[in-house]
């Protein structure tokens, strides 16, 4: 595509646009979930393909497509008045699988992302929940953990790590 043939193609595109915006009335072409998404012209800029997207269900774009076809005459008389060219294009719309991909694409990623920040948020509430709620481990109305108010590394009744060595502090260490 040379750098006519662009230029001309986007300023087609930005005109349907715009007659697409005000100065359509046909009720199957909804403005707001339409928009030409861009426009192929050969060389001899006889003839140009109108991709356009609308967002909504298969039925909602065909209706829309049908209604473009069916209008394409008067869109194309439009044009003529708005931008000046030797031929005004012989107008044909098509619906933008490109579009339609990149949006599934797009869906395929955030159900990836959705996949992931599930598996995240599960392991954060596994990290953050007590072990063995309820189990040997579980802390006491001291602070302490039954198992070491078991005797097991606790003095009796105290909370306060035992002495290991024979019943006396480690060396440097003092009682409180």
């Amino acid at each position: 595509m040379s750098r006519r043939t662009q230029r001309v193609g986007n300023l087609i595109r930005e005109t349907i646009g715009q007659v697409l915006l005000s100065k359509m009335s046909d009720p199957r072409v909804d403005p707001a979930r339409t928009s030409v998404t861009r426009v192929e012209i050969p060389e001899d800029l006889l003839t140009a393909k109108v991709f356009v997207s609308v967002i909504g269900g298969e039925g909602q774009q065909r209706r829309t497509l049908r209604a473009l076809r069916h209008a394409a005459g008067h869109i194309q008389e439009l044009i003529m008045r708005e931008i000046s060219l030797r031929h005004t294009p012989v107008l044909t719309f098509e619906i933008d699988e490109r579009f339609k991909k990149t949006l599934q694409t797009l869906e395929i990623i955030q159900q990836a992302m959705d996949e992931i920040h599930e598996k995240e948020r599960r392991a954060a509430e596994q990290d953050a929940a007590p072990a063995g709620e309820g189990g040997a481990d579980a802390d006491g109305p001291d602070g302490t953990s039954r198992r070491r108010q078991a005797g097991q590394g606790v003095e009796a009744g105290k909370g306060r790590p035992a002495a290991r060595h024979g019943g006396e502090a480690p060396p440097g260490h003092r009682e409180r």
